[in-house]
């Protein structure tokens, strides 16, 4: 299978869990008011609570019950953690965690022989769709062991990649593709989670070597996806595991890709010292191979966090470094990363023209490109620049165009980012009230992420607003 036939079967992969999940959520229209059984298979906890949240924040009145270990009757302990609740208010009832109160080397579970004798008592309590959240190994045990319940089921949700397993996942021709990993929307990037995290688990703790170098790429595309969406210990407990098999395989190239991406964590978190060293490891890695893309990519990197110190005319010089090679290697992506860093270079100087003129190239490559990421991040830094101009209604319109997709691709620092420069607009229009609102926003965003420095300096700007106040 070539490529972009792979690509192609994983977007298909996508577009499936995404129709699941809207089946899903007709199935509280269709059966409002009515009972009904389903069954939604997911092999991650951690996949079926984001979709359980997702359905959620659309519908009111979900009960969500988690089987205890200890359970026996499924139906009498559902009961009686439903009794006293109101009928009417109820709009469907999920149970969860069923697998943990099924011994694994129980081949006749006498809890799923005496849910079977429970079948008609779900249907004269509960007049509401009953859906049972469980994996696929469960959803077996069940048919055979509860036919009759089992007969009932009129709704089968499948939340389950066909590349989750190791093996499977080695024709994988999608895995550590950044650039379509960006582009996910938030529910397409939980399931792609759960699709690697279970490959991932699937290889083991210590993967053999065959298999090894597979896992490195899932680790990183996992800690991209994690950074993405604002979790950044997840993301650099991932990119740390790649690095230990990297060391371990002595794979020198793939240990220079973990130090940049780890390099990018810690800048992210405002630990300016720890950035440095990460990305100066991996450029020296590069420099020894000779490999002309990651050199670019360090120096792009390394000119981000002179940047951030305020040294410009060395963050300017490694990023036209960066440029150099990226324009010569035809990496259109890389071009228009630097460009968008000059542009910000320019812009903390006041060459606002320039600025426009450098950011606006970024925007045009990334829009050949269609790169969701790249255009939001753009977008926020064209703002900045129509802001310095003082053209607070252009500034927040492309504010809010780049918050639309942060929004969409469930980018938290970007959507944070977002709000903050929103409310700087607020400020400068002089609506203290709507500007408190979006910093708010924004500082809890940020503390969710894990970005100090930048909870402190909004805070800074609150306390600010509090004084103009008084």
């Amino acid at each position: 299978m070539g490529k972009d036939q792979a690509i192609s079967k994983r977007l298909e992969q996508v577009d499936y869990q995404k129709a699941e999940l809207a089946a899903l959520h007709r199935l509280f229209v269709v059966s409002e008011g009515t009972f009904s059984l389903s069954i939604a298979v997911c092999n991650s906890p951690a996949l079926r609570d984001h979709i359980i949240e997702r359905i959620k924040s659309h519908s009111e009145g979900i009960t969500v019950i988690k089987i205890a270990k200890e359970v026996t009757d499924i139906f009498g302990f559902v009961k009686e953690k439903t009794d006293g609740e109101s009928q009417s208010a109820r709009t469907s009832i999920f149970i969860l965690d069923v697998e943990k109160a099924v011994p694994s080397d129980n081949k006749e579970p006498k809890l799923l022989r005496a849910l079977n004798v429970t079948r008609e008592l779900w249907k004269v309590n509960y007049s509401c769709p009953i859906v049972f959240w469980v994996p696929e190994y469960i959803a077996t045990l069940i048919s055979k062991h509860a036919p009759d319940l089992w007969s009932w089921v009129s709704h089968h949700f499948e939340f389950v990649s066909e590349q989750a397993g190791a093996i499977s996942g080695k024709s994988d021709a999608y895995a550590g593709d950044i650039g379509l990993a960006g582009n996910l929307d938030l529910d397409e990037k939980q399931f792609r989670i759960a699709e690697l995290e279970q490959r991932i688990k699937d290889a083991g703790e210590l993967p053999k070597e065959d298999i090894a170098q597979y896992v490195n790429i899932w680790l990183n595309e996992l800690g991209y996806i994690y950074f993405a969406i604002g979790e950044l210990d997840k993301a650099e407990q991932m990119l740390n595991k790649a690095l230990q098999i990297n060391e371990k395989l002595g794979r020198l190239e793939g240990m220079a890709t973990d130090y940049g991406n780890l390099g990018i964590i810690y800048l992210t978190k405002g630990e300016l010292n720890k950035a440095e060293e990460m990305q100066n490891k991996a450029l020296d890695i590069y420099e020894k191979l000779s490999r002309l893309e990651g050199i670019a990519r360090q120096y792009g990197n390394l000119g981000v966090i002179y940047q951030t110190k305020d040294e410009l005319d060395k963050a300017e010089q490694m990023h036209n470094k960066a440029l150099e090679i990226a324009e010569k290697l035809g990496l259109i992506a890389g071009t228009a990363g630097q460009y968008l860093n000059l542009g910000v270079i320019y812009r903390t100087r006041g060459e606002l023209d320039k600025a426009e003129q450098m950011i606006n190239k970024a925007v045009e490559l990334n829009k050949k490109l269609g790169r969701l990421e790249g255009i939001a991040i753009d977008y926020g830094n064209l703002g900045m620049i129509y802001k310095d101009r003082g053209e607070l209604d252009r500034a927040e319109e492309i504010f809010q165009e780049g918050l639309k997709i942060d929004e969409k691709l469930g980018r938290l620092e970007g959507i944070a980012s977002k709000y903050s420069n929103l409310g700087s607009i607020y400020k400068m229009r002089g609506d203290s009230k709507k500007a408190r609102q979006f910093w708010e926003k924004a500082r809890n965003l940020y503390k969710k992420i894990g970005m100090p420095h930048m909870v402190k300096k909004i805070e800074g700007w609150i306390e600010g607003l509090d004084k103009t106040e008084d």
